[in-house]
């Protein structure tokens, strides 16, 4: 397969308006395994565009540094995902930075949601970003794994297929003091795409204090420890 982090933005199918983030050593795998995260929208404090000018390289450049231990900025969004990637409450930047080259990011709606993090898709963004995984990035990306970040990015993914593989339990969410409560368990399902299929499941967003870090490393664990090949229920 072609090593996706090689590919020029002209290489990738133009109905994709926000090209994901490839980690350079991806092919190399994360625990052997190749591994998606998939997060819900971007949002652009300028405002929304379609400017493919702007929106097409936008994912690579927000994370462009993350594989580096030299980082522009950060927040609480960025501080989980190392977490849940190394598994370790207070990684080094060089742990973190090892751990995003062996990953890819992308986000499932292909428009900015707005100009602050609180502004949502609409679900015909959601609808039309799942056909655009489905169809142009994961032939691409050949995912073995996928682990969606946020219940919402779950719920309005309209692909996949309940497997009989072990549920996932988030032992630590944080319910207390809350009058909703929140999921523990997670079902694993096998996403199908032309060339292959992955096992996904999904955690809270980062940014919500509902799952502790170490339920979002342990849902990436559970992920990385199912078996190769295709099982549905």
């Amino acid at each position: 397969m072609i090593d996706p982090a090689l590919l020029g933005v002209k290489d990738w199918p133009e109905e994709i308006s926000f090209l994901p983030y490839v980690g350079r050593r991806y092919l190399k795998g994360f625990a052997g395994r190749r591994l998606l995260l998939l997060g819900e929208s971007h949002y652009r404090k300028e405002g929304s565009t379609v400017d493919e000018g702007i929106t097409r390289s936008f994912t690579r450049e927000t994370f462009s540094d993350m594989e580096t231990p030299e980082r522009k900025g950060g927040g609480k969004f960025f501080d989980e995902l190392d977490r849940l990637l190394t598994g370790k409450r207070a990684p080094s930047l060089m742990e973190a930075a090892e751990a995003w080259q062996r990953v890819a990011f992308c986000n499932l709606s292909q428009r900015f949601a707005g100009t602050a993090s609180g502004h949502r898709p609409l679900s015909a963004d959601f609808r039309h970003g799942g056909r655009v995984l489905v169809e142009n990035i994961l032939p691409i990306l050949c995912p073995d794994v996928v682990l969606v970040l946020g219940r919402t990015t779950w719920r309005m993914l309209d692909y996949g297929e309940q497997s009989d593989l072990p549920t996932f339990h988030a032992r630590h969410v944080n319910s207390e003091g809350r009058r909703r409560r929140y999921l523990e368990m997670r079902q694993v399902w096998s996403l199908g795409y032309d060339g292959g299929a992955a096992w996904m499941t999904w955690v809270y967003h980062p940014s919500w204090n509902v799952d502790r870090w170490e339920d979002r490393a342990a849902a990436l664990t559970h992920l990385l420890n199912c078996p190769l090949g295709r099982s549905v229920a």
